[in-house]
């Protein structure tokens, strides 16, 4: 059994998760990104380039020697720090502090609060306001190898883990499906999905079970019967 891990790499800070692309535009820009105190800081914590985003909002990281802090700034000039985190925690901003995960239409998605071996928070936040619309646990498949994320949708279990939910964020459509298997052997469910593919309206999600046994699931993402 393949089990997803969470690695934290100070030098490069990569998380490795299901299989699964996207660029983000960086463009430069003048920030506060030092500290005198403690040359670590400035080779070991996160990166300040600037992303653009399609509203043409901008999100960047700063730092000094007191905190570390992640702006979204729309077109309007209108500044909402969105995430902060005190400096001592520098060398674990990558699990702990916001991460890209995806831009949709009229959010964005970040992970954050991840233990060493998870699970992390996802917060679905307006990219114009900085508000927060929507927050979630640990999504299935989302972080990937290549730290892109290709769907207009996120996948969880629901509370009961009875079923698998689909959450498309652009138009807030919601599919249910039952799942009757007891996912139980790993410290948290999520962790047994192994894999997640799309192909035309077929979701196809290969996990394994609590006897090493590794299979699929195949959702039609069109069938009517799903939806809520």
């Amino acid at each position: 059994m393949r089990n997803t891990t969470f690695i934290l790499a100070i030098s490069v800070g990569l998380l490795f998760g299901c299989k699964s692309s996207e660029n983000k535009k960086i463009i430069a820009q003048n920030k506060t990104c030092f500290c005198e105190n403690d040359s670590l800081i400035n080779h070991y914590t996160v990166e300040c380039d600037t992303i653009l985003l399609s509203n043409k909002s901008k999100l960047y990281w700063q730092f000094n020697c007191d905190r570390i802090w992640l702006t979204l700034d729309n077109v309007n000039g209108q500044k909402k720090i969105i995430d902060s985190l005190q400096i001592e925690l520098y060398p674990l901003t990558y699990r702990l502090g916001y991460h890209l995960i995806k831009e949709f239409d009229n959010t964005i998605l970040f992970r954050s609060g991840c233990p060493a071996n998870g699970p992390c928070v996802y917060n679905l936040i307006d990219k114009f306001t900085g508000e927060k619309i929507k927050e979630f646990d640990q999504l299935i498949c989302i972080d990937t190898e290549d730290d892109n994320y290709n769907f207009e949708f996120i996948v969880y279990l629901s509370d009961t883990t009875d079923h698998i939910i689909i959450y498309y964020i652009n138009n807030e459509k919601l599919l249910k499906i039952p799942f009757a298997e007891n996912l139980t052997s790993m410290a948290y469910p999520q962790q047994q999905f192994e894999e997640m593919t799309l192909k035309y309206n077929n979701l196809e999600l290969t996990y394994w079970t609590n006897d090493n046994t590794k299979k699929t699931l195949n959702i039609n993402l069109k069938d009517e019967k799903y939806s809520h």
